[in-house]
């Protein structure tokens, strides 16, 4: 077989690889950023089980997302030119703690003042938190179905939808805690996924 034929086989593998999705555009840098944001949420839900102040219990969320802007940046030093689908990847991550977190706070404020409040009033606040999360877990599905590079969006969605079943049935006391360790389960979930695709990707590639 000439090497010109050999150079369009390679390339045809490329195109079949590319279609197939086997191509990843992150490596291990970006499960180390995912680690750090997983670190960051359970000792944010270990703190926050000790403190009482009001003030600390709103600064935890930052600092979790403070580490994963600081794990970005790391990342982007080492590697010039980040392709775009990680940082929207430390983007998402970091919006997903939002959401969670307000849902919690929607809890919290009818746990607090839901004996001084309007049955409808209570409810509603309810309804809006579970309503925030399951639109953001039918975002992430959706997300992670529609590209591979974007699996991760499936272990986010698992911190959403344990939000969803979590927050309502639990004493509201816990609502802080249980949003940082619910972000932390969906990281791990979603370090493990992409931890699968990158071992495929090599296997892939050692086969070629």
């Amino acid at each position: 077989m000439s090497d010109d034929e050999l150079g369009r086989l390679k390339s045809d593998l490329d195109v079949m690889r590319g279609a197939m999705g086997l191509h990843v555009p992150f490596g291990k840098g970006v499960l180390a950023v995912g680690i750090s944001l997983m670190a960051t949420a359970a000792l944010a839900a270990v703190v926050s089980l000790l403190v009482e102040r009001d003030s600390l219990q709103q600064a935890l969320p930052t600092a979790v997302m403070v580490a994963g802007l600081i794990g970005l940046f790391l990342r982007s030093r080492r590697t010039p030119g980040l392709d775009p689908e990680v940082v929207n990847q430390v983007a998402v991550s970091i919006c997903i703690y939002g959401v969670v977190w307000v849902a919690a706070c929607g809890y919290l404020i009818a746990g607090i003042a839901g004996p001084s409040l309007e049955p409808s009033r209570t409810a509603a606040l309810h309804a809006s938190s579970v309503g925030l999360l399951l639109t953001f877990s039918f975002l992430l599905v959706r997300s992670a179905f529609r590209s591979r590079q974007r699996h991760y969006c499936l272990g986010l969605a698992v911190s959403t939808l344990l939000a969803g079943m979590l927050l309502p049935v639990l004493d509201w006391h816990y609502s802080y805690p249980l949003a940082h360790g619910l972000m932390a389960v969906g990281y791990l979930a979603g370090v493990a996924i992409q931890s699968a695709q990158l071992r495929e990707a090599v296997a892939s590639h050692a086969a070629d």
